[in-house]
């Protein structure tokens, strides 16, 4: 048989006389969520100096690549030109080529170069493009040769790799 404690027996005056002299705390109608501990300021201090760190580093590289996006701009406009002739706008992209490389690195570095060495400098600075083995070549012929003929696989071919190279060339500041 189960014996049922009575309301009576819970009562204060009915507890040890450690139970009736407790009382209800009272409830603060006021929670702080300014931190109380030295450490949360630091903390906080910490986090706010490398989001500065990282958006001065945003904006940094974002200056610093200003010639890709005017060389993909100008590429992109090439490519809508309507008063030159196909040649002639396929025989500017070599110069586009070069003075995108001009803006990225040293003078001393460029200005040598010419042909199969040009061709794997380009290569040697943007893994994915194919200057020195599909298209060898093709960028000295529309460089120096006026009477150039160019397939349409030569042509996309072209594009494609001075895009490419323009986008993901890699520079010291990258």
């Amino acid at each position: 048989m189960m014996t049922t404690i009575g309301l009576e027996s819970l009562r204060p005056e009915n507890v040890t006389p450690l139970m009736s002299s407790l009382s209800e705390p009272s409830i603060s109608g006021h929670i702080s969520w300014v931190p109380n501990a030295p450490g949360w300021y630091w903390l906080l201090f910490l986090l706010f100096c490398f989001a500065l760190y990282r958006i001065y580093l945003f904006v940094q590289n974002y200056l610093s690549n200003t010639y890709r996006r005017a060389a993909l701009i100008e590429l992109e406009h090439f490519t809508l030109q309507e008063p030159l002739s196909e040649k002639e706008q396929y025989q500017k992209l070599p110069q586009l080529l070069r003075r995108t490389a001009l803006y990225a690195f040293p003078r001393s570095d460029i200005a040598p170069l010419t042909g199969i060495a040009w061709e794997k400098w380009l290569d040697d600075h943007c893994t994915k493009s194919q200057f020195s083995t599909e298209i060898s070549g093709l960028l000295s012929q529309l460089a120096y040769s006026p009477t150039a003929t160019l397939t349409e696989e030569n042509k996309h071919a072209i594009l494609d790799n001075v895009a490419l190279w323009i986008k993901h060339h890699e520079v010291s500041h990258d």
